[in-house]
């Protein structure tokens, strides 16, 4: 069969190229004007995560004082996603705090913000008012050197421009980087429940529900990993007996709060669905 060559004519390529350098150029201006702009943006109840980061141990398992200094170090993503990060190792507290300076600016439409410390600590789940670990926390987040290389998109930056506390009003006035939207785009990003990630016990459980849910999954095509693999995955440092263990004991808390509809542990092979 002959193949048919199909040109297109020069006063549409034209045009074409006309749309294609005003849009590029419209995005160029929102980003210098600090405007955050999510083409998918998703409800005040939600929390958007890029996939990259929920598949990955960028936001690890990592044990209370075991955090550890590195540079330019690969972290353990899923597919064909390569992560270096350089910084204090983040967990999934340090999620919850990116999650919410996220959030602080998704609803305010910009990439800097002035939010009080309490609407912040309220944003990431946490009961109390430990201020002096929120700012901890952000300073962590600042200094947190990341380069994330997917298919569609390469960013090279840090999780947060930078903070700074008014120590009489105690607002914090924090800064994302525009570019990092194009992270979440339709098929790259994960909207997770709030209050039920807010409800689960612990770091495993946490990390359990954004790698359950960012994967698609159903009864008759469940999701199917094998432990060793999912322990690289999210950086936990047990060993595979108290990892099954822990992992079982995750499991239950994802069924029992409906964030999977299903699981099963057989031959150390983790199977689960929605």
């Amino acid at each position: 069969m002959r193949k048919l060559k199909f040109e297109i004519p020069e006063s549409v390529q034209t045009e074409l190229d006309a749309r294609d350098a005003a849009q590029k150029k419209a995005t160029v201006e929102e980003l210098e004007n600090g405007v955050f702009q999510l083409k998918h943006a998703w409800a005040d109840d939600k929390r958007g995560v890029p996939n990259a980061f929920l598949r990955s141990a960028l936001f690890g398992v990592v044990r209370r004082g075991r955090r550890a200094m590195v540079k330019d170090a690969e972290i353990a993503a899923w597919g064909d996603t390569k992560i270096k990060f350089t910084g204090e190792q983040l967990q999934q507290s340090d999620q919850d705090v990116w999650m919410a300076c996220v959030e602080a600016c998704k609803r305010a439409g910009r990439t800097e913000v002035v939010v009080g410390q309490r609407e912040l600590l309220r944003l990431t789940g946490r009961k109390g008012r430990d201020t002096k670990r929120l700012f901890a926390d952000l300073e962590r987040l600042a200094f947190a050197g990341i380069k994330v290389a997917s298919a569609r998109h390469t960013y090279v930056g840090t999780l947060i421009h930078d903070a700074t506390r008014d120590e009489k009003t105690g607002e914090i006035a924090l800064s994302i980087n525009p570019k990092m939207a194009a992270l979440f785009g339709s098929a790259g990003a994960t909207h997770i429940e709030a209050e039920q990630r807010h409800a689960l016990s612990g770091d495993l459980s946490k990390w359990l529900q954004g790698y359950a849910i960012s994967h698609k999954s159903s009864y008759r095509k469940p999701h199917l990993i094998g432990l060793e693999k999912l322990q690289v995955l999210c950086g936990a440092q047990s060993d595979i007996r108290k990892f099954r263990f822990n992992i079982k004991k995750s499991m239950h808390e994802l069924k029992e709060q409906k964030i999977v509809a299903g699981w099963e542990l057989e031959n150390d092979v983790l199977k689960l669905w929605k």
